[in-house]
């Protein structure tokens, strides 16, 4: 069974500007390969027709045909809400609210958040690729 990754959009696969982060392709394509990709973005609400709508305002058409690939979930409140907890997992994002953060270590999974920054490490993707996400 293929581990989870969990992304979210503003931060990690746009920079705060909008501009499409640094090897998105590449990351893309790995993520999509090696895992079972979700969205967990407040931009994907059950289903991602939206959210691939957003984004082709700001992604080439090759980057959309992979992001169209990623699977819709659905929370409430906090994005702890829409992840199995019963699977491996990693959660990219750029910040997590106190509720959310409470809940990873109540369940035991805080290690499997990775804080993405773009303005601090523009090549975190291929990074992540190399050293965290790598088998």
């Amino acid at each position: 069974m293929r581990q989870n990754i969990y992304i979210d959009i503003d931060g990690v696969i746009l920079t705060k500007g909008g501009t499409p982060a640094l090897h998105l392709d590449k990351f893309l394509r790995y993520i999509l390969s090696n895992y079972s990709v979700s969205w967990l973005t407040s931009r994907c609400r059950g289903d991602s027709k939206y959210t691939v709508k957003y984004l082709s305002k700001f992604l080439l058409p090759e980057i959309i045909a992979l992001i169209e690939r990623i699977k819709p979930t659905s929370f409430q409140l906090d994005k702890t809400e829409a992840i199995d907890f019963d699977k491996k997992f990693f959660w990219l994002d750029d910040e997590l609210f106190v509720s959310e953060e409470k809940t990873l270590k109540e369940q035991g999974k805080y290690d499997s958040w990775i804080e993405v920054d773009l303005i601090k490490n523009p090549n975190q993707l291929i990074y992540l690729i190399n050293h965290k996400l790598c088998f």
